[in-house]
């Protein structure tokens, strides 16, 4: 592995975990800046740029605050991550993530990403996120 590869791969695995933690606090600014700006968020229907990204990210989350005296929240977990550099400037990205909620483990799966290098910074363009499991006390399916 070259050091340009090993920069890169930093690169990427820090952007990775600017737009976790950001998604996790609903920070919009910064979520949208980890995506290029002509950027994909692929969640069966297609979010296209950094400013729509912004904006769905600015607004209320789909995933519904519990009901009770305590706030929820939701913090993603990334785990297993394979970067492909495919040029100098590209390369595709497999992540796993756990998703952790009030409840315990709520959801799982994996990010199918492509990156692109704009100037020293890789950002994501394109993110489709795959969700493989879901608890059945899951915040997202609401109770029972």
């Amino acid at each position: 592995m070259t050091e340009q590869e090993r920069i890169a791969r930093a690169a990427i695995a820090d952007t990775m975990a600017a737009c976790t933690q950001a998604g996790d606090a609903r920070k919009a600014d910064a979520y949208a800046a980890c995506f290029a700006e002509d950027g994909i968020l692929d969640l069966g229907e297609r979010i296209d740029g950094r400013e729509a990204i912004r904006r769905w990210m600015a607004a209320p989350s789909v995933i519904p605050q519990p009901k009770g005296p305590s706030q929820g929240f939701v913090s993603h977990h990334l785990t297993t991550c394979r970067i492909e550099l495919t040029s100098d400037h590209t390369a595709k990205v497999r992540t796993y993530w756990l998703v952790i909620t009030a409840i315990g483990v709520d959801h799982s799966g994996y990010y199918d990403d492509r990156f692109s290098k704009s100037g020293e910074a890789w950002l994501i363009s394109y993110r489709r996120p795959r969700t493989l499991w879901t608890s059945p006390s899951s915040l997202l399916v609401g109770p029972n």
